[in-house]
């Protein structure tokens, strides 16, 4: 499915996750029955996307990473910027992150507007950082 406003195809995102981003007025009007999916595209103001509409930066209750937001990690609050100060620190975000994940005490699926797990864009933002 693509995006109403740009056209692009968007990232499939779990229903629980659309649900904790959205803000009350935008939750009343989602069909919980159909996709949903995430517009990837920073200077597109669409976030979510579904058979009933669209839900725009307005109507969510968190940053989001693709469209801007600083905010990378979403279960252990790592930012470019804490990671950039890291780094220079000789910590390694990322390795942090994966002891988090081993010990279970992530929550992707509901935290993460994509909905999966943010290692891959945690290592490409260290890697650029570096």
């Amino acid at each position: 499915m693509v995006c109403p406003q740009n056209g692009r195809v968007g990232l499939e995102v779990p229903l629980k996750t659309v649900k904790n981003f959205l803000t009350g007025e935008a939750l009343s009007r989602l069909d919980p029955n159909s996709p949903h999916h995430l517009c990837q595209d920073p200077a597109c103001p669409v976030v979510y996307y579904g058979e009933e509409g669209v839900c725009t930066l307005a109507e969510v209750r968190f940053p989001i990473y693709d469209k801007g937001a600083p905010l990378i990690c979403y279960c252990f609050d790592w930012t470019r910027e804490r990671a950039l100060q890291a780094l220079r620190q000789g910590q390694d975000p990322v390795a942090e992150v994966e002891a988090g994940v081993r010990a279970k005490r992530c929550a992707c699926d509901q935290r993460n507007p994509r909905g999966r797990c943010c290692l891959s864009t945690l290592k490409a933002e260290v890697a650029r950082l570096a």
